[in-house]
């Protein structure tokens, strides 16, 4: 898509400020505080000063994505996930919130935006922010060959987000709220873009006996008091980051999540199973069975959960 002039301004706005942009060529500034964005590659780039944790999540996070855009695996990956978790997710989703030709979706973390590509003739417009640019390299690379035009794509940052105030009617987060430290801005910025009567859904790790015991093969963070500073004390600073290899991550509680949301103003919240497929590669096949079976059934060892959201 040739990112034109009015479909840039009808949805973006200054995430610093919240104010309107103005562009010139490739060239956007914002109208009240000056601070200046460009469009390149396809995309906008929009990103704000980071924190600590979030400049860990892109590092890892980018080296991942520039390895599936130089070995072209992406492919691949969109085949696999079509087939396999595709039809789950989405059935998951519109079970909060059906989408029509007036929606705009948007998604969190959209990374190469396989869910976009696959439901963009569903939507007015699809938009896609993550805050890798090899990410978005791929999903414009995609999007275009499939000759979607329905799209935008965003690098930027959740807890800063440059999408204008109640303009979405979908937003989408499959694991991304958790790889921020600041949950409760994160969320009041997806309330804040949300419409009247929108949706807000995401997918987080739970914080169970699943958490506390393998989850910390990649670093995970238990979103509780004094666990959570032991946790990050030994992953951060005492291996610095070594198994966080999907960068900075907290798992919740269910009742932690209603109540961050309840915060952020939301004025229903519910949190359920997030029933996909659950994998442990790091076991032994003739030993997953029960793994695979507690992790689908008992509560205690849910790996992931959904908290849909409602404006």
């Amino acid at each position: 898509m040739s990112l034109d002039k009015k479909t840039i301004l009808n949805y973006i706005c200054c995430p610093i400020c919240k104010s309107d942009v103005s562009q010139t060529g490739t060239r956007l500034t914002c109208k009240t505080c000056g601070k200046i964005f460009t469009v390149s590659n396809g995309y906008v780039r929009m990103m704000s000063d980071s924190t600590n944790d979030i400049k860990l999540s892109i590092r890892k996070w980018d080296e991942l994505y520039k390895k599936q855009f130089d070995d072209q695996t992406f492919y691949q990956d969109f085949k696999v996930y079509k087939e396999r978790y595709f039809d789950s997710v989405y059935s998951q989703i519109k079970l909060e919130k059906k989408l029509s030709k007036n929606s705009i979706y948007l998604e969190i973390g959209c990374g190469p935006f396989f869910i976009g590509q696959l439901i963009a003739n569903e939507c007015k417009m699809i938009v896609g922010v993550d805050f890798c640019p090899h990410a978005l390299m791929i999903a414009k690379k995609m999007l275009d060959e499939k000759s979607i035009k329905n799209y935008l794509l965003i690098q930027a940052d959740i807890l800063a987000l440059p999408v204008k105030s109640n303009t979405v009617d979908l937003i989408y987060g499959g694991g991304v709220i958790e790889h921020f430290n600041d949950t409760k801005k994160c969320l009041s910025e997806l309330y804040r873009v949300t419409k009247q009567g929108g949706v807000s859904i995401n997918t987080v790790p739970c914080l169970n006996i699943g958490s506390l015991t393998y989850r910390q093969v990649w670093g995970n963070i238990p979103n509780f008091p004094v666990l959570r500073q032991f946790a990050e004390f030994i992953h951060i600073h005492i291996l610095r980051g070594k198994h966080m290899v999907f960068g900075y991550e907290l798992s919740f509680l269910p009742s932690h999540l209603t109540k961050l949301h309840t915060e952020a103003k939301f004025r229903k919240t519910t949190v359920k199973n997030f029933e996909i497929e659950p994998e442990f590669n790091f076991i032994p096949k003739t030993m997953r069975a029960p793994f695979v079976y507690l992790a689908k059934k008992s509560p205690l060892f849910w790996p992931m959960i959904k908290v849909s959201a409602f404006k």
